[in-house]
């Protein structure tokens, strides 16, 4: 229900941009850089994606007010864009090469596309189904490798991430590394309500205890017996299932080693009986084990600041004309 109106919020937002932009003509230059338009329609396209994602994130009336937000994210994007297609076919006339690699890619991944339809003519015809036009597509692709092979002259290697780097941020992030102590376990509830009075739910709960420590299983009491959550699953609680469970009562487990079972445990709504399943103890990941995963961080940290500031420098000779 939740996903449906999300979705329905979605359309709701992308129909009323569209009417609003229906009155206009679609192919409307919106921006010009360096002599190279980009039409109503590009925003439109381009922006689409990006409601279909936030829809899932976003209730109606926060959806709404991201509107503008996230059209002039497309707009921005698109400017980049033409930016660097543009920057990358300067590098082209200097290195024929590359111009005649990417040209291969483009036709290498359209066969693989025509091959796994499993004809030149199926494959238009599933394009036309989806409202894709296959050329504009072949171009956007060319693009798309033309602004890998920019990106990998002037920001790619550029970036820097050195071990002295890495362990600093472990050292500094230390935190982000450490563990607290973690269980997962079984549980049965007796409830109060279940019985005549309070001594004969005691009594249930005393002999399902038993029962559990004769070797009966406990997966089996709790689904036969148990009037928790989760009885159906055998009154297994889950590492991050238990983090919703009542802290006072996972305390007073919390010395049990895996295997054990809990005494009978009263709460106000009657009578607990836990088994342990896994511990995982406090502990603070080694340096060994982050190392990649800073490294990465790192690198998509330098990433985005040295992108930005390329695009920077290079829109100081662009000409963006805006209507």
């Amino acid at each position: 229900m939740k996903i449906l109106k999300l979705s329905l919020a979605f359309f709701v937002i992308q129909l009323c941009y569209l009417h609003q932009i229906s009155a206009e003509n679609l192919n409307a230059v919106r921006v010009i850089v360096n002599g190279e338009i980009i039409t109503e329609f590009d925003i439109q396209t381009r922006a689409y994606e990006a409601f279909r994602i936030a829809a899932q994130k976003y209730s109606e009336s926060e959806l709404e007010s991201k509107k503008q937000e996230i059209i002039q994210n497309a707009i921005d994007e698109l400017i980049d864009r033409k930016i660097l297609v543009q920057e990358a076919k300067k590098l082209l006339v200097e290195k024929p090469e590359m111009a005649e690699a990417i040209e291969k890619n483009v036709d290498s991944f359209v066969k693989g596309a025509v091959d796994e339809v499993g004809s030149l003519y199926k494959f238009y015809e599933l394009a036309n189904k989806q409202g894709v036009n296959p050329l504009q597509k072949r171009a956007e692709l060319k693009d798309d490798l033309l602004i890998e092979e920019i990106m990998r002259e002037n920001v790619y290697r550029k970036i820097i991430v050195t071990p002295k780097g890495i362990k600093r941020y472990y050292q500094d992030h230390i935190d982000e590394f450490s563990m607290e102590s973690s269980m997962s376990f079984r549980h049965i509830l007796i409830k109060f309500s279940s019985y005549n009075s309070d001594e004969e739910a005691k009594v249930a709960a005393e002999d399902l205890l038993s029962k559990s420590k004769s070797g009966e299983g406990f997966d089996t009491l709790a689904k036969e017996s148990s009037r928790g959550p989760h009885a159906d699953k055998g009154g297994l609680w889950g590492f991050d299932e238990v983090k919703g469970f009542r802290k006072d009562l996972v305390a007073s487990i919390s010395h049990l080693k895996e295997g054990e079972i809990s005494p009978v445990i009263e709460s106000s709504l009657g009578y607990h009986i836990f088994k342990i399943e896994e511990v995982i103890q406090a502990q603070t990941l080694s340096f060994m084990k982050v190392q990649d995963e800073i490294r990465n961080t790192l690198f998509r940290e330098e990433f985005v600041k040295t992108k930005k500031e390329y695009l920077k420098k290079l829109r100081r000779s662009v000409v963006i004309k805006k209507y």
